[in-house]
């Protein structure tokens, strides 16, 4: 997975820099290194790969430019705004969904992943193109977005979408009925609308939290990803897994604080965007293959994993198709945005090219080679995040 960032660094010459919102390496007085805050835990896919690329990046620059990865101990999620915002790390995983008054144009665009649902883009790979089109509409096509992230003294970068959520709980779900009552954490306001909707209590809290209110009955189940099944350890005390709703998925994106990153040529700026999106698409690929992957591991632990009954998988996409609709007058009343019904027009348009895209994509290196050259090359180094 290390290929595309050294092909694509190889080449590069560095610049020397010095910086207060940056560390200066101890092998040289003009190295950058970079701290990258990660919510996930040591050992956890995201923060593998993250390591990976970070030494990647290090030798193709021949330590001019380090990326250091905290995972789970500078920052967690709830911390990560915040932490990035005041400089307490130079980069994280912002989960934007934990911070609704913050982010709410980005938010709402990303509660349009519930098109990925759509037949005419459900599949296995349907997070790739979502992962393009959020972006694409973000970086290039959302000023407004960009905004709110530059009132939080950050940039947006790019970022991950993960595979879609499942039910994931300690008692077997058949009917409507056996929702009621139940509660569910909520990874976000989708989820919260979508368990409200069926009769259930939506309980928010951090993913970092779910696995031990599980174990000690604080939720009766979890809509989560279905490689967070794996990368959280839920794998281990959940007993059911209802594939097929809620749906939806989940945008994780990577910001860098506005400080450091304008302290940065534009060549420097450049590395940094061919690592974010690499990383972008090593994660966004290994959340399948974690999906995959705790799908086949389930049965040998005793895990009924499988697809919704047909009287839920029923209920959902009537409730999709009703919340769809519902998105737009949600922010436009709680937030003043007015162009909710556009946005979704034009996500479904970036839905289509990205699908088309994507869709015979094979590997995480061919992944990032779309995105830098279908996305991240097409942004001005000279006034992006200026």
């Amino acid at each position: 997975m290390k290929t595309t960032i050294t092909t694509l660094l190889a080449g590069a010459s560095m610049l020397g820099m010095a910086s207060t919102a940056v560390l200066a390496t101890a092998g040289s007085a003009d190295a950058t290194t970079l701290r990258f805050a990660s919510g996930w835990p040591p050992g956890a896919t995201p923060s593998r790969l993250l390591e990976e690329y970070a030494v990647a990046l290090r030798e193709a620059t021949d330590g001019d430019l380090t990326i250091r990865v905290f995972p789970l101990s500078l920052l967690n999620f709830a911390e990560s705004n915040a932490g990035v915002r005041d400089g307490v790390a130079d980069m994280t995983f912002n989960l934007m969904a934990y911070f609704p008054s913050d982010f709410p144009n980005i938010n709402m665009a990303s509660e349009f992943s519930q098109i990925a649902e759509l037949e005419q883009f459900a599949s296995e790979l349907s997070s790739t193109a979502f992962t393009g089109a959020i972006n694409e509409f973000i970086m290039l096509h959302c000023p407004d977005c960009m905004a709110e992230v530059a009132e939080q003294n950050q940039l947006y970068l790019g970022g991950l979408s993960t595979t879609t959520y499942a039910l994931q709980c300690m008692m077997p779900l058949e009917t409507a009925d056996d929702l009621r009552g139940k509660r569910i954490r909520a990874a976000g306001a989708f989820w919260s609308r979508w368990i409200e909707s069926v009769g259930a209590t939506p309980v928010s809290m951090s993913i970092n939290e779910t696995l031990e209110a599980l174990n000690q009955g604080v939720v009766d189940c979890t809509a989560s990803n279905t490689a967070d099944f794996v990368n959280f350890g839920l794998i281990d005390v959940v007993r059911y897994v209802h594939v097929g709703l809620p749906g939806a998925q989940f945008l994780a994106p990577i910001t860098m604080n506005l400080d450091s990153w304008r302290d940065l040529s534009d060549e420097q700026r450049e590395q940094v965007l061919r690592f974010s999106s690499d990383v972008s698409a090593a994660v966004t690929w290994a959340y399948i293959e974690e999906a995959r992957s705790g799908r086949e591991r389930a049965p040998e632990l005793g895990i009924e994993y499988g697809i919704a009954s047909q009287e839920l998988l029923d209920l959902n996409a009537q409730l999709i198709e009703a919340d769809l609709e519902l998105v737009a007058s949600v922010y436009q009343e709680r937030f003043g945005i007015e162009n909710g019904d556009e946005v979704a027009a034009q996500l479904t348009e970036l839905m289509e090219r990205w699908t088309a895209l994507t869709s015979e994509v094979s590997s995480a290196d061919e992944l990032a080679e779309i995105y830098y050259n279908e996305l991240f090359s097409r942004v001005d180094l000279a006034t992006f995040g200026q």
